[in-house]
């Protein structure tokens, strides 16, 4: 778990939902909490992923899939899906300043994943705000 917050309450919350969305979706391999900078806020990666790597790459899909739906006229993004032979990754925006994403293998149920990962989403957005 790697977590740099305002405060150890945060970090603890903020590393229980991630712990909490793992156990919720069969088949999420990792996840974390990235600022839209690309900087990672809180993650629980699988290992030898590189956070970093994880942190920039979420960023810069979330800026390239809303440039394509501005462009296109086709609204605010709601989630990215990249599925591979092997698995997929999520990407989903987290209030205004954050992204969650997660990694998934190939048998992961979608339906599961988008629902728990946008309840999430909001349940860290109200610790965020705070």
């Amino acid at each position: 778990m790697i977590c740099w917050c305002k405060n150890l309450e945060e970090e603890a919350q903020l590393n229980y939902l991630l712990r909490e969305l793992m156990q919720k979706i069969e088949g999420l391999e990792s996840t974390a909490l990235v600022s839209r900078e690309g900087l990672i806020v809180s993650a629980v990666l699988e290992e030898g992923i590189s956070d970093m790597h994880i942190a920039a790459m979420s960023a810069i899909i979330l800026s390239t899939c809303e440039r394509v739906l501005m462009e296109l006229r086709k609204g605010e993004l709601d989630i990215c899906i990249i599925q591979g032979s092997e698995g997929k990754f999520l990407v989903m925006q987290c209030g205004a300043d954050y992204i969650i994403v997660g990694v998934l293998d190939e048998d992961a149920r979608m339906d599961l994943a988008f629902v728990n990962m946008r309840s999430t989403t909001n349940r860290i957005m109200d610790i965020l705000e705070d």
